[in-house]
């Protein structure tokens, strides 16, 4: 049995081991992108390289074999310097958005396409879980929110904005009435915080947090909850939509303490006392520290929402002994402005222009369903578990670091469930290798040669001929969502607000 010591940890292994399993067994971090259980090692990427402490040499740890002696280190400066170098030449051809444009200017980070996509496929329990959990309250803010998300929709440029506000409103109801899912927390976590405000920014912040599975109290001084929304006309807004949400988040396990007004003396002093934290929802209580946060009111109603969501996911940090530290700068990749002729391409392939799935929702909800489909859905479906967006993020890699001049390859390719952007692929060889695994008849191939190198079907046949029986696991182990489905995502795009809270 080979011995190896990795970053001054010894192991013994299995003979045939490679030095990747052998880290892992240590549980030892190595990134990876063209690496998938089950199929060849691709030694495409050459992000796994480790130092082979021996020969001095960097070597690629997927397909190194064991061999017993053997000493390596996995985090060495030179090691994650050429993992940054690796990771920059890589993004430079990367073509796509890690995050729709529309999402992106919400400030309540609401995954905006995702909706689309479940309003269009008939699923408005998943809808309604989305935009509940986006934006707290979907139908008040389907009212009062000034849409700055419809601004930027390229759908706009092209010929008409998406109507995202209507459509997350008309959802909405939905939520409100029945959808029981929407009020599971997991079990109690012991932990109280006490929140000092019952507007919409006290009061996301408490659902966030009660989905954390703590105890949360909202101190009120007014009789109800809703702070400045309540000065609104009934044209404006109509107060059964905010009552029937304000009721959802009571329901969800919140504590409303109505007509109990804090001030910055013995009450908070008692409160802190009783209290493991607290987030202050309203103006001159008290200055943040220690295991008091702020969560600051606006006058834009979904910008509020925002701040209270933000608030709520530090003070669950807190609670969970995780440093509170400044927000790391995520990896963001942007197409930025498009051309008449990009557009086109995208619309054409993914604006759902079929008859709509076959569904028992009609009347009003039918017009919503309709013009869900209308969505360009320019966001990643890998935005949450895209390996290219971790590490390009843990390693601090930079997206212009290496300029290309050639004119960008902005393409979608099939008109089935299967889509790829070549703009996307990053050429590990995964799905090729995928599709000979489960013996394709026609399955992909790589043509060309380095940097002309493409995936492409033989025999001008789609994706969806050529990946019969292996697109879900093609699908699954694309590190970029180059190749992905038409109307779905990720598991965790579906039930995560921002891709900062994981």
């Amino acid at each position: 049995m080979p011995k190896i010591v990795i970053n001054n940890h010894e192991i013994e292994v299995a003979p045939g081991t490679s030095v990747l399993h052998a880290a892992r067994q240590l549980e030892i971090e190595v990134p990876t992108l063209c690496y998938w259980e089950g199929v060849r090692p691709m030694n495409s990427c050459m992000l796994c390289v480790v130092r082979d402490l021996r020969t001095g040499q960097l070597v690629p740890s997927c397909s190194t074999i064991v061999q017993d002696g053997m000493r390596v280190e996995t985090d060495a400066g030179d090691v994650c310097a050429s993992r940054k170098e690796v990771l920059e030449l890589i993004i430079s051809e990367h073509i796509g958005d890690c995050e729709a444009p529309c999402t992106h200017t919400c400030p309540a980070s609401m995954n905006i396409p995702v909706m689309m996509r479940q309003i269009y496929e008939g699923d408005l329990d998943g809808a309604a879980y989305t935009v509940t959990n986006g934006l707290v309250f979907p139908g008040t803010l389907g009212h009062v929110c000034p849409a700055p998300c419809e601004n930027p929709c390229r759908r706009k440029a092209y010929d008409e904005t998406m109507k995202i506000r209507t459509l997350h409103r008309n959802v909405s109801e939905r939520a409100r009435k029945e959808n029981p899912e929407l009020l599971e927390c997991p079990p109690d976590t012991g932990r109280r915080i006490a929140i000092i405000g019952g507007g919409c920014t006290g009061m996301a912040a408490a659902w966030v947090l009660r989905k954390k599975g703590h105890g949360v109290v909202i101190f009120e001084k007014e009789e109800k909850a809703g702070g400045k929304l309540r000065k609104l006309k009934d044209e404006e807004l109509p107060k059964h939509v905010l009552d029937a949400e304000i009721e959802s988040v009571t329901r969800l396990g919140v504590d409303f303490r109505y007509k109990s007004e804090i001030n910055g003396n013995g009450d908070l002093d008692a409160i802190l006392q009783e209290f493991d934290a607290v987030i202050v929802a309203c103006n001159g209580v008290a200055k943040p520290g220690g295991k008091i946060f702020e969560a600051k009111e606006h006058k834009l109603t979904v910008k509020a929402v925002g701040n209270g969501k933000t608030a709520g996911v530090w003070a669950d940090k807190y609670l969970s002994s995780i440093t509170v530290t400044k927000e790391p700068e995520f990896f963001e990749s942007k197409i930025g402005k498009m051309q008449r002729a990009e557009m086109e391409n995208m619309r054409e392939h993914n604006e759902n222009k079929e008859s709509l799935p076959v569904s028992t929702i009609d009347g009003p909800l039918l017009d919503s369903r309709v013009e869900a489909g209308r969505c360009l859905h320019c966001d990643c479906r890998k935005r949450v578990s895209c390996g290219l967006r971790k590490w390009a993020t843990d390693y601090g890699a930079e997206k212009k670091k290496y300029l290309t001049t050639e004119e960008r390859d902005f393409r979608i390719i099939g008109r089935g469930n299967i889509l790829f952007e070549p703009g996307k692929c990053i050429r590990c060889g995964l799905c090729v290798a995928i599709a000979e695994k489960h013996g394709e008849d026609i399955g992909l191939a790589m043509i060309g040669r380095g940097f002309d190198l493409e995936i492409r079907v033989p025999f001008d046949h789609s994706f969806d001929d050529a990946l019969v029986k292996s697109a879900a696991e093609c699908v699954a182990a694309c590190p970029t969502a180059a190749i992905a489905f038409r109307n779905k995502e990720d598991l965790e795009a579906c039930h995560t607000t921002t891709w900062i809270e994981l």
